[in-house]
């Protein structure tokens, strides 16, 4: 019989697999020990979906804040059979974050990133949180630094190189249009960020900002993932839920394989490049003082005589953390670049308050202390990762049971408790733009892009357990993000060059400009979200009276 003809019965198959599981975790949450059914939260839509058709089709985020104004700060709800736990009680989050071994990133949630990046290295013992933070820590104490002694130190050689290049793309590009043009400020910044990786952690220039270069596939392979995720779909996320649904084919897994394929083949060549220069290298020293990048420092320790065999990494373990890191370090920062300029286009007071402090550093090339020595481009900074985080809400899964300690008591069948218990195999939503705006904490106007509050914040939002800012868009704990001091540091260079050189303003009402419902949440228009991520500009040179 043709495997054509067998495909319907195999789908049944696969099917009353996957309803048997979910029915049989269904019975289970509802069992005697189960204390989240006995929270308060909104009664299920669907026995078997829950609200999963509701989160593909809204913002899940406004959706979780209604229902802590209308339950509580910790309540739970149901989602393809699981009882799922949101808790925005800052005691609470804390412990999520620092008991790491206990809540981790779904089995699913890695299959997903493995499926675009590789496979997750942090779990791998040779290549664990402490090794990667102090490769990551070596990596950009040398990026920070200049070759000589004599001369300042600057943020980084390879970002101020960058942001010139797409500086002088932009003067062409007004120039050519008569003083104004019409860009897509996204995908420019896009490009810059993937350059500037590519520079930084391999040592290796992408040329996607040349404007004569052939078109690159790399760059290309990433755009064709970020235009396949503008909004949600339903079969994905069942493939993302439903482990077995992946034997069938689907167009976003195909471009992301097609993707994933592309980076391998690009580290892979890129590591057998560096261990040649390296063997034919006479003088190792000489050699890492010209070269720093973390690919180096890899694959130079690698083949070095100080790791015993058995700690060596495999070519597989290095491309997997490479490809991570090049997606993982520049999309981003992308985006969070590409929210900032919203920002300030949106807000022209803001934009001239900022440029005229730009102003008052009279170098291009300005030094780190500079730089920090700008109150005002911080608090703008600061007030963007706030509100336009990268990634909106994270998840975690409890792999043990455990009790959940509380800020403020929650009322279980009619007594207060200072804690909740927490089975093995629960799904917790980590809220990160809810915490960023959440009106108790902020304020009335926590919703608003306003600056200025970093001159005086709410003692409340010192409780909140991030890593930077006094909110979660970086996260917290062991598994927080690695790079957001290069990410923060990018930004700053970037938005220093091109400011002082020119004015934006949207381009479209503001009222066109969404967010994509995704896992990263990119600027896009309303009113062609199909055309993908963007974010049209105006963009004038700036000429100081």
């Amino acid at each position: 019989m043709p495997l054509f003809d067998l495909l319907p019965s195999l789908l049944l198959v696969v099917l009353g697999v996957v309803v048997c599981r979910r029915l049989r975790s269904l019975f289970a949450a509802h069992g005697p020990r189960n204390g989240l059914r006995a929270l308060p939260g909104p009664p299920s839509p669907s026995l078997l979906l829950g609200y999963a058709w509701q989160f593909w089709t809204t913002d899940p985020t406004e959706l979780h804040e209604e229902w802590v104004g209308r339950y509580g700060r910790v309540l739970q709800y149901r989602i393809f059979g699981y009882n799922c736990l949101f808790t925005m009680d800052t005691k609470a989050l804390g412990h999520i974050l620092a008991r790491d071994d206990v809540y981790q990133k779904p089995h699913q949630m890695r299959t997903f990133i493995a499926q675009m990046l590789g496979n997750d290295c942090h779990q791998n013992p040779a290549f664990g949180p402490m090794q990667i933070r102090e490769f990551t820590d070596i990596f950009f104490t040398k990026a920070s630094q200049v070759r000589t002694m004599k001369k300042p130190r600057l943020y980084t050689k390879t970002d101020i190189m960058v942001a010139v290049q797409l500086r002088d793309i932009l003067s062409l590009e007004v120039a050519r249009n008569r003083d104004v043009a019409k860009v897509d400020i996204y995908d420019w910044v896009h490009r810059m960020t993937l350059d500037a990786i590519g520079e930084a952690a391999f040592g290796y220039n992408l040329e996607t900002l040349d404007l004569d270069s052939k078109p690159n596939e790399l760059c290309e392979a990433h755009r064709l993932v970020s235009q396949s995720v503008t909004r949600m779909s339903l079969y994905p996320m069942l493939r993302f839920c439903f482990p077995a649904l992946r034997i069938l084919p689907e167009e976003q897994s195909r471009r992301f394989a097609h993707a994933r394929g592309v980076m391998t083949c690009f580290v892979r060549q890129l590591i057998e490049d560096k261990r040649r220069e390296l063997a034919e290298d006479t003088s190792s020293k000489l050699y890492r003082r010209k070269r720093g990048d973390f690919l180096t420092l890899v694959v130079e320790a690698n083949m070095g005589t100080l790791l015993p065999e058995g700690e060596k990494l495999s070519d597989e373990t290095i491309i997997d953390e490479c490809t991570t890191f090049l997606t993982a370090g520049h999309e981003t920062t992308a985006i969070t670049l590409s929210w900032f300029m919203y920002c300030v286009a949106a807000n022209p007071v803001v934009q001239e308050k900022l440029r005229s402090e730009l102003f008052t550093i009279a170098t291009e090339h300005p030094t780190i202390e500079q730089l920090l020595s700008l109150k005002y481009l911080d608090q703008v900074l600061r007030e963007v990762t706030r509100l336009y985080p990268a990634i909106p809400s994270s998840l975690r899964m409890a792999m043990e049971d455990d009790l959940l300690p509380l800020e403020e008591p929650v009322r279980i069948n009619g007594m207060k408790h200072d804690f909740v218990w927490v089975p093995k195999g629960t799904p917790i939503v980590m809220p990160n733009l809810a915490m960023n705006r959440d009106k108790a904490l902020w304020g009335e106007d926590a919703f608003e892009f306003r600056p200025d509050r970093w001159d005086a914040l709410p003692e409340a939002v010192s409780v909140i357990p991030g890593i930077w800012a006094n909110n979660l868009t970086f996260m917290g704990g062991q598994h927080a993000c690695l790079g957001f001091r290069y990410s923060l540091n990018q930004i700053k260079v970037a938005v220093f060059t091109l400011l002082r050189s020119f004015e934006f303003q949207l381009a479209v009402p503001v009222e066109d400009i969404g967010k994509s419902t995704t896992l990263l949440v990119r600027p896009m228009m309303l009113s062609n979200p199909e055309k993908g991520p963007q974010l049209q500009m105006l963009v004038r040179a700036y000429r100081q009276d």
